[in-house]
């Protein structure tokens, strides 16, 4: 078997081989096993119906009493009717015996019942009562009748004993082996199979949780190590396809920004044509510091148009991902602002984040983060409602706790599991494609953080960001933002 196994085979090969030992070993002491309980269960209809005919004996044996001491024809009819029916049970026992050893025994207890039989008959032509010879003969009939019924009963009992011996001697041998097995065959293949596959799944877990990295390659001369390497390769270009479709749905989420945007932009921008042209009206007879409270005015919605699209071209900006100090009460003021004009007039936003809450995280993927689950919140509440952003310090668990939460009509439970799959939408076709909280999940998983979703059909729902607060728990920062 080791030098099989030496040998440059296949994982199917290696698989099989294994596979064919195990069930030539098992399949054998199955068969045994089977065959063995087969018998088990006709000893066990054959005990039964022992304990039927013995059972109906003692019946025969008691209105036998009662017709020695009575007389009366009912009796003797009964003890007949009880004697019949030990003859039909002994007819199915000799059916049911396989084994030549309890003959003997059965053989017995027909004479038996014969001699009783005969003995009751001439019982009942002497005309019955207990001192006459024939109630004596039928006493010592029914006594030996008895005693046979008795000894088919224990004769076939101390051959179950002997066969449940036998079941347990084949079932300490068949774990035994089977120990045997399971301890040697996986020592001797571990070094080519399981070691290579297990650190296959934790790449794979790895993958699952949004952490990419490449694993090191076993030298298995088999699929496996083809595997790993194709696994390497996987890696490398799940990661340049992730931060491709980040800033896909970052554009995406910018083209959807862009009325309200516009119409953020509008407000600066007719306050400083209203300014420019009362200064260009009153120039030549204005009061200078008139002037001057214009050209202020000015000044601040340009500054206020400026910080606008300067938000937006942060947000929109593809840069490699970086962890760095970041205050979440200016990374949620900047957010909140991009999408104030979501939701119209008839949605109100609220934030509550400590001004002195800061974590260390990449501020573009965190924001496009937030940006997701406010503007899911502002689709949910459909025109009327609530949306909160909140976050607060969990000093105990060490994290920062951000929850988004609107009141909405609820996510119903059937699909709660769902909804941070890929590709996974409840919205109209064309209107959502379903990579939104997805990404939401990745780029949390991304920061070494958790996400959950708390909701109620009519309840509206919570979305819950825990973050480390450390850089223990997130990774080096690399400077501040």
């Amino acid at each position: 078997m080791t030098s099989l196994l030496r040998a440059r085979l296949s994982l199917r090969q290696k698989i099989v081989a294994i596979l064919t030992l195990y069930v030539l070993g098992i399949g054998a002491m199955g068969i045994i096993s089977y065959e063995d309980l087969r018998t088990m269960e006709d000893k066990l209809e054959f005990m039964r119906l022992g304990h039927v005919i013995a059972n109906t004996i003692l019946e025969v044996r008691r209105y036998e009493k009662n017709y020695l001491l009575y007389g009366l024809p009912e009796d003797l009819a009964e003890d007949r009717r009880y004697l019949a029916e030990s003859f039909k049970t002994l007819d199915a026992l000799t059916a049911e015996a396989s084994d030549l050893r309890v003959s003997s025994q059965l053989d017995a207890l027909r004479a038996r019942l014969r001699d009783y039989r005969q003995a009751l008959g001439d019982l009942a032509v002497s005309g019955g009562g207990q001192g006459g010879e024939a109630a004596l003969k039928l006493r010592e009939v029914g006594k030996g009748l008895t005693e046979a019924a008795d000894a088919v009963v224990e004769f076939e009992r101390g051959r179950i004993r002997a066969l449940i011996r036998l079941l347990g001697a084949q079932l300490l041998l068949a774990v035994s082996v089977s120990v045997a097995l399971g301890v040697a065959l996986p020592l001797l293949m571990f070094r080519k199979i399981f070691k290579p596959l297990g650190i296959i799944r934790a790449a794979t877990q790895d993958i699952a949780a949004g952490r990419f990295k490449e694993i090191q390659v076993v030298n298995t001369n088999d699929e496996i190590e083809q595997v790993m390497e194709a696994m390497n390769r996987m890696v490398a270009e799940i990661e340049r396809r992730q931060d491709q479709l980040v800033q896909t749905k970052k554009l995406s989420s910018i083209g959807t920004l862009t009325a309200g945007v516009a119409h953020q932009l509008n407000n600066p921008l007719n306050n400083i044509s209203t300014s420019s042209q009362i200064a260009l009206d009153e120039l030549e007879t204005a009061d200078p510091a008139f002037l001057r409270k214009l050209l202020a005015n000015i000044h601040q919605e340009t500054l206020r148009a400026r910080d606008i699209v300067q938000g937006l071209l942060e947000f929109s900006r593809a840069r490699e991902f970086s962890l760095r100090p970041v205050p979440l009460s200016e990374l949620a003021g900047r957010t909140l602002r991009l999408v104030s004009s979501q939701g119209g007039s008839g949605v109100r936003l609220t934030s509550d984040v400590p001004d002195d809450l800061v974590i260390p995280a990449d501020a573009s993927r965190l924001q496009e983060a937030l940006l997701n689950l406010l503007i899911n919140g502002i689709q949910a509440v459909d025109g009327k409602g609530e949306v909160s952003l909140a976050a607060r310090r969990d000093a105990d668990a060490g994290q920062a706790v951000i929850t988004v939460s609107d009141t909405g009509p609820g996510i119903p439970e059937e699909i709660r599991s769902r909804v941070f799959d890929p590709f996974y939408t409840t919205k109209e076709e064309g209107k959502g494609t379903g990579l939104g909280l997805s990404i939401v999940y990745g780029i949390v998983e991304k920061h070494a953080g958790k996400i959950t979703v708390d909701s109620a059909p009519g309840k509206g729902a919570v979305f819950t960001i825990r973050l480390p607060l450390s850089e223990a728990g997130a990774g080096k920062m690399d400077g501040p933002a």
